[in-house]
């Protein structure tokens, strides 16, 4: 008798914790690799992504607490029922997401509150000087591995299921993991924006690389809707669509990236307004997609 597969019924929950997700590791990322090869002028773009990441990642185990229908069972995600110690249950995707979200968030915490040291946001720090050098650099390479799965890991779910919008595309979470890096970068330069930080040059480096993400992000949708062949119709027709086509491709992508386009390559100083309005545009497609893809391959649009 054959068995009969689930739907799984993924509502808006999931879509804000993909989003938030992506955004969080995008982020964090970004300020790692900033870690890596930027200079002391770059620091605030790193504070700034550590800023972003921690409480985006409190908000993403909160969502998935508030997805399990009964919130108090939350800590059978990371404990065995039986012994109720921590021990991840790896034929769940669910709870090896809660372990990475886990981790990410230690990491994530750790490098928040550097940042908070390092602008004398939190004055009393008996260890002020650990958190700096070589301490700063091991545990946001470590928190990036993680923040790296975490933007990632939620399209490699959606990949393993049945549905035929998801099941199977070796590109979704490499989609999922694009849209992370550019959404997170569009949180940086926004909240860099509203805080009136002052980046100066290093403005032209973290345009560059989101241009360079924008574009990846555009090959790797294409590409990916391209592989669906039959069942892109679920992500074609109707308001899902429109949304995909004109919100997502047009709107979060393609527009961005032709305002920002020349000053992102070239170096040149674009005004704060546009930049502002890049941001929002790509965090808006960055919802767009997730929402699509999520409540687009069940059916519900």
């Amino acid at each position: 008798m054959p068995v009969e597969l689930q739907i799984p019924e993924w509502e808006w929950w999931i879509v804000f914790y993909f989003f938030f997700g992506g955004i969080a590791g995008g982020a964090y990322f970004t300020s790692t690799m900033i870690e890596l090869v930027g200079g002391p002028e770059d620091r605030p773009i790193a504070r700034m992504g550590y800023f972003i990441a921690f409480p985006l990642a409190v908000i993403c185990g909160i969502l998935l607490i508030l997805d399990l229908g009964r919130p108090e069972r939350f800590w059978h995600m990371i404990a065995y029922s039986k012994t109720l110690l921590p021990w991840p249950n790896w034929d769940s995707p669910i709870s090896v997401g809660s372990y990475a979200l886990l981790f990410f968030s230690l990491f994530a915490f750790l490098s928040f509150v550097d940042a908070l040291i390092e602008t004398g946001r939190l004055p009393w720090a008996p260890l002020r000087e650990k958190y700096s050098g070589t301490p700063r650099l091991i545990y946001s390479v470590i928190g990036s591995i993680f923040g790296f799965f975490l933007a990632s890991y939620t399209g490699v779910l959606l990949a393993t299921t049945h549905l035929p919008a998801w099941a199977n595309n070796p590109l979704l979470g490499a989609l999922f993991l694009a849209s992370g890096a550019s959404t997170g970068m569009a949180a940086i330069a926004l909240g860099l924006i509203l805080s009136k930080a002052d980046v100066g040059a290093a403005w032209a480096k973290l345009k560059r690389a989101d241009n360079v993400a924008l574009i990846l992000e555009i090959l790797l949708l294409i590409a990916f809707v391209a592989l669906l062949g039959a069942a892109a119709s679920y992500l074609l027709s109707g308001l899902a669509g429109i949304l995909l086509i004109g919100g997502v491709l047009i709107i979060g992508l393609v527009v961005p990236l032709a305002m920002q386009f020349k000053p992102g390559f070239q170096g040149t100083k674009s005004s704060v307004n546009m930049t502002l309005l890049v941001a929002i545009l790509i965090l808006v497609g960055g919802f767009l997609m997730r929402t699509v893809i999520v409540m687009g391959g069940q059916g519900l649009m």
